[in-house]
């Protein structure tokens, strides 16, 4: 019996020391309280991530059956004046390279006016968005919505839409239009929402009109952001218009696809995709212009000579005044010339009585989705749900495969990391951004045999290096130097130089980009399923090409639709997280009764170890913390006595058991006195107001009722301050 009690006193005992080895450590340093926890998140995001990796490695099943033939097949990119034959045709490489110089063209004329009306679009609508400008929340959470319910759907299936409506060419134009305005108007909003408003609002204080204050204080701001996020929009555009050879409209893309996506005609796609690269590094230079000399440009300090005449001084000054508008000229005359030269391409013209008949078969069929898809359980192949996880898995695992690369490749590109070897991999990153993913698709289904999902990860996940390559290489680039020069005075070796001056710094906007970047690849399943290397995908290219289709096409975009939203949801929290150190805003629903439960702990810990309350969530977590160690503390200083019996052991788990008790009584107390308070003060102030607001405006009585009555919770808590 004693051997009994012995083992169950010593299994217990360690397990109050194993408990107490997870709890948060008080360290006094200076006078000052500082709580050290356990670093549960860490542990708990890195094992996360190691089951997802295992988890994905599993499902996708990766397939290198035919990797001999694969390899054979990149050989033939670089054999050089093949001739190739289509049917009875034969093509010399001069005529495939004249071809896509044409194809080019005219996928470029597309992307600029697309762009160009996506952002006339996207910027009433962002401020429409945005919260900063207008206040009211039934106004700018409809365009939200709108917006995110538009970014869900993927362009390509607008194309296909568009495709019985208009021409081929407008059609092509709309749907970059709509591309562009709804990430415009999501980054834009974005950036408004955290735009100082006080010149603004200062500017109408002094009796000028809103859209003075607009031109004066936030036009010169939002016209940097427009030049730079639709720049960047446009470099998306140009692989996404050469996508549009699938719905049928003649871009470059169909040069990488059908009759030149055969081995043998390896040799003539590698001069397309050349052509591509070359445009690519053509956009990088402009875009390293329109920095320098638009969006960073900044006026050196001019050299006087303090010995000249007051009218030579100012003439001194004028001939060294930038002559930056000669450049605005350039750009604006350039510009214009682009544009007129585009408008010859469209054909602006409706499609005609057939397709526009078709179309209103369609759109009938697309608002009233086939819901049998989604009771096909059995039947994988068809069920939206069961393919959309799977595409999901897809664009995951493609997006963590293309993360990981492109941090590295993203760094040695930074010129201000690598000095002297940054070009070979900004040429890397240049070449794999300018292939379409549905190349590398078509590509990679050669090397996969049995896995069309392993075939579509490395196409997505290949084409991420070259999207996330680029925003990390731009985060790194904009990295002071002092950063590094101080890590040099410090006698850093590179690596540390890299991990602590550019790692830790760049993480969390990284972060933030993967989760992005995730959203998007989740959409281009669409692309590489058209080529066969996602079902989910190619379900919604097969229905969005055939009009009688549309109600089975209806129910993937649902799916569609939630899934994207829920992940956005999901990425703005974990962003939130990431950039500002909280998942939710502090003014949210959520954070307010997260708090006023911690308060309430606070307190009840308050009242029996009869400490100074103060109204402060840091403290209030630091007194549950430290309540919660000295509860196991009972055990720690039992085990450093050397006269430790049984007895003595058990007295003390009943000082601990009889410490929660009496902690769990005050909090109840505590939470129904609170609850009582907001009840009665809810109560007292919807009566009050009864008179004064309308018995109509319900919400606004409850809106008003709650929030006194919040104010009255919180000056209850607050009352105990200093007790």
């Amino acid at each position: 019996m004693k051997n009994n009690q012995k083992i169950k006193y010593k299994t217990s005992l360690n397990f109050e020391k194993f408990v107490n080895y997870f709890q948060p450590k008080f360290i006094d340093i200076n006078g000052q309280k500082v709580t050290k926890k356990f670093p549960w998140n860490r542990i708990f995001w890195s094992l996360i991530v190691l089951v997802l990796i295992a988890l994905i490695i599993s499902l996708i099943k990766p397939d290198f059956q035919n990797w001999t033939i694969f390899w054979k097949s990149i050989g033939n990119f670089f054999e050089v004046n093949k001739v190739i034959e289509i049917g009875s045709t034969k093509i010399t490489p001069y005529q495939t390279f004249v071809k896509s110089l044409q194809l080019l063209w005219r996928t470029v004329s597309y992307s600029i006016l697309g762009t160009i009306l996506g952002i006339a679009i996207s910027i009433p609508v962002s401020l429409l968005s945005s919260k900063n400008f207008i206040k009211n929340k039934y106004v700018y959470y409809p365009f939200r919505f709108i917006m995110s319910v538009i970014r869900a759907v993927p362009p390509i299936v607008f194309a296909f839409i568009f495709w019985f409506l208009f021409s081929s060419s407008l059609a092509a134009t709309l749907s970059i239009a709509i591309f562009v305005t709804s990430i415009m108007s999501k980054w834009l909003y974005e950036d408004l929402d955290t735009y100082d408003v006080s010149a603004y609002t200062g500017i109408q204080s002094i009796g000028n009109g809103k859209v003075i204050a607009f031109k004066v204080s936030i036009f010169p701001y939002l016209i940097k952001r427009i030049f730079s996020y639709g720049f960047y929009s446009f470099e998306m555009v140009v692989r996404f218009a050469a996508i549009l050879s699938i719905v049928g409209i003649s871009t470059i893309g169909e040069l990488l696809a059908d009759n030149y996506a055969t081995i043998n005609n390896y040799s003539h796609m590698s001069i397309v995709i050349w052509i591509l690269v070359s445009f690519m590094i053509i956009l990088e230079f402009i875009n390293y212009l329109i920095k320098k000399y638009f969006l960073e440009f900044s006026a050196k300090h001019p050299n006087i000579d303090e010995q000249l005449s007051y009218e030579d001084k100012l003439k001194s000054l004028k001939k060294q005044k930038p002559k930056i508008y000669i450049w605005k000229i350039v750009f604006g005359i350039a510009l214009l010339a682009l544009i007129c030269a585009s408008l010859v391409q469209v054909n602006w013209a409706i499609g005609n009585s057939i397709k526009i008949s078709q179309f209103k078969t369609g759109i009938s069929k697309l608002f009233n989705p086939d819901w049998t898809l989604f009771q096909t359980w059995t039947n994988s192949k068809t069920n939206p749900v069961v393919l959309g996880f799977e595409a999901l898995l897809v664009a995951f695992a493609a997006t963590l495969i293309g993360f990981i690369l492109a941090f590295i490749f993203g760094i040695l590109a930074s010129k201000n990391v690598n000095k002297y070897f940054a070009y070979p991999f900004k040429l890397i990153i240049i070449t794999i951004r300018a292939i379409p993913p549905f190349t590398f698709a078509l590509l990679f289904l050669i090397l996969s045999k049995d896995s069309k999902i392993f075939a579509g990860v490395l196409a997505l996940g290949i084409h991420s290096i070259g999207m996330l390559g680029k925003l990390v290489m731009e985060s790194v680039e904009k990295i002071p130097n002092k950063v590094f020069q101080s890590l040099d005075s410090l006698g850093s070796s590179w690596f540390q130089k890299v991990y602590y001056g550019v790692v830790k710094a760049i993480l969390p906007q990284a972060l933030s980009n993967f989760l992005y970047r995730a959203e998007l690849n989740f959409k281009s399943t669409v692309v590489i399923g058209a080529v066969g290397a996602s079902n989910f995908g190619f379900q919604i290219s097969i229905y969005s090409a055939q009009f009688q289709d549309w109600d089975k096409l209806s129910s993937y975009l649902i799916f569609t639709i939630v899934i994207v939203l829920i992940i956005e949801q999901i990425s703005n929290l974990i962003r939130n997280k990431l950039i500002k150190g909280y998942f939710f805003a502090e003014n949210s629903w959520i954070t307010q009764r997260i708090n006023k439960v911690t308060f309430l702990k606070a307190l009840a810990v308050n009242q029996i170890t009869e400490e100074n309350f103060v109204h402060d969530i840091k403290y209030a977590r630091y007194l549950i913390a430290k309540f919660n160690y000295d509860k196991l503390k009972f055990i720690e200083d039992f085990n450093k006595n050397q006269y430790q019996n049984i007895q003595n052991y058990h007295s003390i788990l009943l000082q601990k058991k009889e410490l929660n008790s009496i902690f769990k009584q005050k909090y109840h107390e505590l939470a129904n006195n609170l609850k009582k308070i907001k009840s009665d003060v809810y109560k007292q102030t919807k009566a009050s107001i009864s008179t004064e607001v309308k018995k109509i405006q319900f919400i606004k009585r409850h809106k008003i009722a709650l929030k006194s009555a919040n104010i009255a919770c919180d000056k209850y808590i607050e009352s105990f301050s200093g007790v």
